[in-house]
């Protein structure tokens, strides 16, 4: 319908015109549902005909629509989970959203409700409920079907909430301009527990002359009871204020990485950053993270990286991690809670044994295990780097750098950080015969998280119909059983390696560093060099390198000028520390 014709009709009109698109939009929404699940249903059914196990058979068949539709796998999991929900347990609901009666809101509303209960209660109670649907908005529907839940069977209520407590979980998406969404299920009274505590806070803990409103505080009191200081610190800025607490709690440091261009860094240029697992941010917040952080230098090209553990002064700088932080696992492949020197992972500040998945088993003494007939590492000098290839774990500087890379997932509509996935190798490493296999090397490396490993293993076997092909400039492209076909390219060598840069952005009134005048000037260059440096070490090793530098500039002047050598700052040493999986690696 024309803009000329839409003016032309009443009110009436346009509201019952309104309401014939709406339905229409429910009818082929249904039938989309029905067409994700015709095709999950087929795929499943291929691959356990070839022999692929029953827990994992047709799991591709999201990302093959990802690749169809453009649209996000997750977005596919939960549609194909519906359209089976509706085939097996929801016919009357079926039959209301085909026919455009109810559309894809309340059809999720009920199908989240009845995901739990018996299915003789469900045939009992869902006609009912989707006749009232049909004039109720779908958190109504919610309420209603809840409570008429309780009154029919209040003996069944006890184990539909275990086993919806279950499937509690919590999840963390980017939103606008440097915010998160924080997104929790969570048991009903431990729920209201978390947010009657952080009304307290924002209540009891500011004074009225606080600027900031309620949400702001209440929002502020969540990080100060995750940092670990359970004080939320009044923002009125006056010394006498009435609500200033007593001394506050150290903060209790978790693992934030950032990758960002070694301009962006040094305040050369603005280009954005990418925060893991969220994505990308403005470069003033990625320098703010990194005022405090430990860092590690991504060289562009990986000939720049040498077995001495030096690393090209010209390289990028990466993942940061915030003076939120105790350290940054380079490798990044911790327990969600980060991990620490000895291999151990930190959970609410606890330390468990952490299982590497790269160096076979632990040990209660370090929590690693090295493997056999093979050093640990294979950036020792003393390795030859063409052993390195032939090992079928990769050594931690080249895990890093791949990790740095790809920045993520490198299967399509996959948000699966790099952190959190395995380094998968195109061409198969031969166990039998090293040297005649897929070589350990960067171009044949790639970040897959689990269930896209899978998928890339079972392509390789024949029994999913994929293909996984690598182009040069780590392009991966996916091509699905049904023909259609995606490239993926790195997500991480975009903000590690800008080739546009962005010019710097001044006046922005943010309050300047402290200038500490240096014992020595050996000019302006080694001078910034050196404050980039300083500025992105751990105040211990800060301390180590004054010291030293005092001692060196004492002997200076009794050393002859020629006998005067360079200096270097050295790089703490890091572990290895793979993500935890509960399923086996599909190696």
């Amino acid at each position: 319908m024309n803009e000329t014709a839409a003016d032309s009709l009443s009110a009436t009109e346009l509201v019952a015109r309104l309401r014939a698109v709406h339905s229409t939009i429910a009818v082929a929404q249904a039938e989309e549902v029905a067409l994700m699940t015709a095709l999950y249903r087929m795929r499943r059914e291929q691959q356990l005909e070839r022999g692929v196990r029953a827990v994992y058979a047709g799991e591709d068949a999201a990302t093959e629509i990802g690749v169809a539709l453009h649209v996000q796998q997750r977005t596919a999991d939960n549609l194909i989970a519906l359209g089976l929900g509706l085939e097996h347990r929801l016919p009357c609901t079926r039959a209301a959203f085909e026919g455009g009666r109810i559309d894809l809101p309340r059809v999720r509303a009920l199908h989240e409700v009845f995901r739990n209960i018996d299915p003789e209660l469900v045939a009992a109670l869902e006609p009912r409920i989707v006749a009232y649907a049909e004039n109720a908005d779908p958190a109504r529907v919610k309420r209603t079907l809840r409570r008429w839940l309780l009154e029919t069977d209040p003996a069944g209520q006890a184990e539909r909430r275990k086993t919806a407590e279950a499937d509690r979980y919590v999840n963390v998406t980017a939103a606008d301009n440097g915010t998160a969404i924080l997104d929790a299920v969570l048991p009903a009274a431990d729920g209201v527990a978390l947010y009657e505590r952080l009304r307290e806070m924002a209540q009891t803990h500011c004074c009225a002359a606080d600027p900031r409103t309620s949400n702001q505080r209440r929002a502020d009191a969540l990080i100060a009871l995750t940092t670990g200081t359970g004080r939320l610190s009044c923002g009125c800025g006056h010394r006498d204020c009435p609500r200033a607490g007593s001394a506050v709690a150290s903060a209790r440091k978790v693992l934030v990485q950032v990758g960002l261009s070694a301009e962006t860094l040094a305040g050369l240029a603005d280009n954005p950053a990418l925060l893991a697992g969220f994505g990308a941010i403005d470069a003033d917040l990625a320098r703010q993270l990194a005022r405090h952080a430990r860092f590690e230098i991504i060289p562009e090209h990986p000939a720049r990286i040498d077995h001495s553990g030096q690393a090209a002064v010209d390289g990028q700088a990466r993942r940061t991690d915030t003076s939120h932080t105790t350290r940054a696992a380079v490798d990044s492949r911790t327990c969600p809670a980060g991990a620490d020197h000895s291999g151990q992972a930190v959970v609410d500040g606890q330390a468990c044994p952490m299982d590497t998945g790269r160096t076979g088993q632990t040990t209660p003494e370090t929590g690693v295990l090295p493997a056999v007939a093979a050093p640990t590492g294979t950036d020792d000098p003393a390795y030859p780097a063409a052993a390195c290839e032939t090992r079928y774990r990769p050594g931690t500087r080249l895990a890093h750098r791949i990790r740095a890379l790809d920045g993520g997932c490198r299967a399509p509509g996959c948000a699966i950080p790099a952190a959190a996935t395995d380094i998968d190798h195109q061409d198969r490493f031969d166990h039998r015969s090293p040297e005649s296999g897929g070589r350990t090397v960067e171009s044949n490396l790639g970040c897959r998280c689990r269930r896209h490993h899978r998928t890339k293993t079972l392509a390789d076997n024949g029994l999913n119909g994929w293909q996984v092909i690598h182009h040069p400039d780590r392009r991966v492209e996916w091509r699905s059983p049904s023909g259609g076909s995606i490239t993926t390219t790195p997500e991480g060598a975009k903000f590690l390696f800008p080739r546009t840069p962005v010019p710097p952005v001044t006046g922005t009134g943010l309050p300047e560093s402290e200038q500490v005048e240096p014992l020595l000037n050996p000019g302006g260059a080694v001078n910034e060099l050196t404050e980039l440096l300083h500025v992105y070490q751990p105040p211990a090793q800060r301390r180590h390198a004054q010291a030293a530098l005092s001692a060196r500039a004492a002997r200076s002047a009794c050393e002859p000028r020629a006998a005067r050598g360079s200096w270097a700052v050295e790089q703490p040493s890091t572990v290895d520390s793979p993500p935890r999986y509960t399923d086996p690696a599909p190696f």
